[in-house]
C-alpha cells in the first residue's frame, strides 16, 4: 500500500530549499548563516536578528529559523566575531634556555605549534628564557613577565616558591596560568598537563628492581644544580621510587649521586670512580631526561651488565635505547603537553572556554628497544 502525504506549496518550497541547502552543507563542514536563511526562506538579516534575540521577528519565524539551525547544525563563527574586534591577546611563556636535542626543545616546539595553529586569532607570544641553574635568572624572567602585562602565562615550575609568588600576583589580576611538568599546590591555575610524577617514580622502581630480593642497591644519578634548589618534578619521582622500595623491596638501598649536566670528562671520571667503589651495583636510574649521559659512559667502556632506566624521549635517549645501553625509557608526549597547555590558554582568551579538565594527566608510556619504533610511528 502506498501512502500519499500532501503538503501545500509553501511547505514544498521550504522542503526543496532545505534539501538543496543540505546538499550544499554535505560538501562543507560548517553551515553558514546564508544557508540557514535559504533553508528557512528568510533573509540573512532575519537570521541575524533571531540569533541575537532582537525585536522585529514574529514568533512563527523565530521558531522556523531555530528549527533549521538545529537540523543543519549551524554554529555562529565565533572566531570571525573575535577577529572583527581587532583585539590582540598576549601570552608569555617562561622556559629555560636550551640546546638542540634537549628536553626544553620539545616544550618550545609544542608552544610555537599551538600559536602557529591559531594564526589569525591575534595571538602575540613572548618567550622569556632563563638559566635553569640560576635562581636570579629565573627571577629576571618573572620580572619581565610582570612588566609585559600579559593576558596569560605558560610555565613549567622549576623554582617552586618563586613560581607560586608570580602566579599569585598574576591570578589576583585574573590572568590565567597553564602549567606543565608539575603544579605547585595552593595556586589558582587554568590547566595542568603532565605525567603523574609520583606514580611514574613508583613504576620506575617496579620496572627496574621489582620485588627481586637479590637487588641490594640502586644508584640514582641526579643533575648537580649547584646553588639552585632541586627540581620539584625530579624530587617527586624520587619519592615515588623510594616508596615502592619501602613497600615491596625494603632490603634494597637507593644511593644518590650527582652528575654534571654539561661536563663530559667530569662525568666519565665520576662514573668510573663510583662503579670501581661499588662493583656490585647493576641497576641505575635517572629521574631527569639525561640518562644518555650515563649510557654514553656505558657505551665507551663497553659496559653491558647494567640495567639503566631513564625518562623522556630525547633523541640521544632514543639512540641509547635502540643500541641497548638504556634498558627502559618512561616517556610522555612532552611537545603535546606544551601544545595543549598553550591551546587551553588560547581557547580561554578567545572563546572564554575552560578546558574540560583542570588537571590533565598524560599516559605513562614504557618504551624498550622492541617497541620504540612503533611508538614513534604514531607521531
Amino acid at each position: 500500500m502506498i501512502y500519499l502525504h500532501t503538503v501545500n506549496l509553501k511547505e514544498q518550497l521550504f522542503q526543496r530549499k532545505f534539501i538543496e541547502s543540505s546538499a550544499m552543507i554535505e560538501s562543507e563542514r560548517t553551515a553558514t548563516m546564508e544557508q540557514v536563511a535559504q533553508a528557512a526562506g528568510v533573509s540573512i538579516g532575519t537570521v541575524d536578528r533571531v540569533l541575537h534575540n532582537r525585536e522585529g521577528v514574529s514568533e512563527k519565524t523565530r521558531k522556523k529559523v531555530f528549527k533549521v539551525i538545529n537540523e543543519i547544525g549551524y554554529k555562529p563563527n565565533i572566531y570571525a566575531s573575535i577577529l572583527s574586534r581587532r583585539k590582540d591577546f598576549s601570552i608569555v611563556a617562561i622556559i629555560p634556555y636550551f640546546q638542540t636535542g634537549e628536553y626544553w626543545e620539545l616544550v618550545y616546539s609544542g608552544i610555537t605549534r599551538a600559536v602557529k595553529q591559531s594564526q589569525g586569532l591575534n595571538i602575540d607570544l613572548k618567550i622569556f628564557y632563563y638559566n635553569q641553574f640560576d635562581l636570579e635568572s629565573f627571577r629576571g624572567a618573572c620580572r619581565n613577565t610582570i612588566d609585559a602585562q600579559p593576558d596569560a602565562l605558560f610555565i613549567a615550575p622549576i623554582y617552586k616558591e618563586d613560581t607560586i609568588r608570580l602566579v599569585h600576583r598574576l591570578t589576583s589580576l585574573s590572568i590565567p596560568v597553564a602549567y606543565i611538568d608539575t603544579k605547585p599546590e595552593n595556586t589558582d591555575y587554568l590547566a595542568y598537563f603532565g605525567m603523574p610524577l609520583f606514580e611514574s617514580g613508583y613504576l620506575a622502581a617496579d620496572l627496574l628492581v621489582g620485588k627481586d630480593p637479590g637487588v641490594k642497591e640502586v644508584v640514582s644519578f641526579n643533575i648537580d644544580r649547584g646553588e639552585a634548589p632541586p627540581n620539584d618534578s625530579m624530587l617527586t619521582r624520587h619519592r615515588g621510587f623510594r616508596a615502592y622500595l619501602d613497600d615491596n623491596n625494603p632490603g634494597c638501598k637507593l644511593t644518590d649521586c650527582s652528575m654534571s649536566p654539561f661536563d663530559f670528562l667530569h662525568n666519565m671520571r665520576l662514573f668510573d670512580a663510583f662503579f670501581e667503589e661499588h662493583p656490585d651495583v647493576k641497576h641505575i636510574v635517572t629521574f631527569n631526561s639525561r640518562a644518555h649521559l650515563v649510557s654514553d659512559w656505558m657505551e665507551i667502556r663497553g659496559i653491558r651488565d647494567k640495567k639503566l632506566l631513564g625518562f623522556d624521549m630525547l633523541q640521544a635517549n632514543m639512540r641509547a635505547l635502540k643500541n641497548g645501553t638504556i634498558s627502559v625509557l618512561i616517556a610522555e608526549r612532552t611537545d603535546k603537553e606544551a601544545f595543549n597547555a598553550v591551546k587551553s590558554l588560547i581557547d580561554f582568551l578567545v572563546l572564554r572556554q575552560r578546558p574540560r579538565h583542570r588537571d590533565n594527566f598524560s599516559s605513562i608510556d614504557i618504551l624498550t628497544r622492541y617497541n620504540v619504533d612503533f611508538y614513534l610511528a604514531e607521531e
